[in-house]
């Protein structure tokens, strides 16, 4: 019996498959924790949310309570106001087209100018190619 050879069975668990095992472990927890900072950013910035909706509820009220309404105005000088903002609106219109004209007409000077220097020079070096002949 001594000289029986013992028959070892492999282990059940290898060490390969230790590591694998402790790995998806370890993915499966960074996992839980990156999930787990993504709902408390995603709440904070709702919590946020809501407290910014809420201030501008309070500066609604706030403003409406403060607001100078125009009933206290007679229809006299709501007329006045209106046909002043009718005017400046005229005004600023005709400003606008003037401006625009005044772009277009200089930037065709300045092309009619860069034609004639390029004319010019062209003519200069004709002139110089037909010395040079």
């Amino acid at each position: 019996m001594a000289t029986d050879p013992i028959m070892v069975s492999p282990p059940l668990v290898t060490e390969t498959v230790l590591i694998a095992a402790l790995a998806i472990l370890g993915l499966f927890i960074l996992f839980l924790i990156i999930r787990e900072m993504r709902i408390m950013k995603t709440a904070n910035r709702t919590i946020e949310l809501e407290l910014e909706k809420d201030k501008l509820r309070l500066l609604q009220q706030h403003g409406e309570l403060k607001s100078f309404p125009f009933t206290r105005l007679s229809l006299e000088q709501t007329a006045e106001i209106r046909g002043v903002e009718d005017e400046n609106t005229l005004l600023e219109t005709s400003i606008f087209a003037k401006e625009k004209l005044i772009e277009t007409r200089l930037s065709r000077l300045e092309n009619f100018v860069q034609v004639r220097k390029l004319d010019n020079l062209m003519g200069k070096i004709q002139h110089e190619e037909i010395k040079v002949k």
